[in-house]
């Protein structure tokens, strides 16, 4: 994701869309998905010249 990130918004977008995947597979009502970030990793920074 780039930064900056609503991460709430994008977790609740995924949890939603899980739910909706996993309904159309199997034909079950999805109640809740739970989504555990474990971590976060920045990328470095771009090393170049600065003019």
């Amino acid at each position: 994701m780039p930064y900056p990130t609503d991460i709430p918004q994008v977790c609740e977008r995924i949890r939603r869309d899980v739910a909706e995947r996993v309904g159309q597979l199997t034909g079950l009502d999805v109640g809740e998905v739970t989504l555990t970030i474990r971590r976060l990793v920045a990328t470095a920074a771009r090393r170049g010249r600065v003019l």
